[in-house]
């Protein structure tokens, strides 16, 4: 395991592509999200119950592709680094055996009332291609080496 690397403001660059994260959707991370959200809902990991509702099956939360959206930034930000602001729009459902391929770019930087910000748009894709989230951003704010 790597150490995480402290990032700062004057790192960042616009148009700077986050490192790309992928993760592979299985009835058995959806049941642990469910755990850890107390998120007990039974679309998201009962095959019976999901097929006699119309489903093909069940389906992922869409709040949990926002915790790998939320990972994606962290990982890339760093551990002093904190996202303030996460949004995005969920335009396709996943399903176990999904792979999900999470990105981002960087598109501004700003300082307000002294906080040193940075905003990424940020993008989900399915192994298939199609556009799982978007529009997706974030808003980071950074320490800086000036302070």
């Amino acid at each position: 395991m790597t150490t995480p690397v402290t990032r700062y403001y004057e790192d960042v660059s616009e148009g700077e592509q986050l490192p790309v994260l992928t993760r592979t959707m299985s009835v058995a991370r959806m049941m642990i999200y469910g755990a850890a959200t107390w998120d007990f809902i039974r679309l998201h990991y009962d095959e019976g119950f999901a097929k006699s509702k119309g489903f093909p099956g069940p389906f992922v939360d869409g709040q949990m592709t926002g915790g790998h959206l939320a990972q994606l930034v962290q990982d890339w930000a760093g551990p002093s680094a904190f996202l303030r602001k996460l949004s995005f729009r969920n335009r396709a459902m996943l399903f176990p055996g999904d792979i999900i391929t999470l990105q981002g770019t960087v598109t501004r930087k700003w300082i307000e009332n002294g906080e040193h910000l940075v905003e990424c748009s940020l993008w989900v894709d399915n192994q298939k291609g199609e556009k799982v989230i978007q529009p997706g951003s974030a808003v980071v704010r950074f320490a800086s080496r000036s302070k």
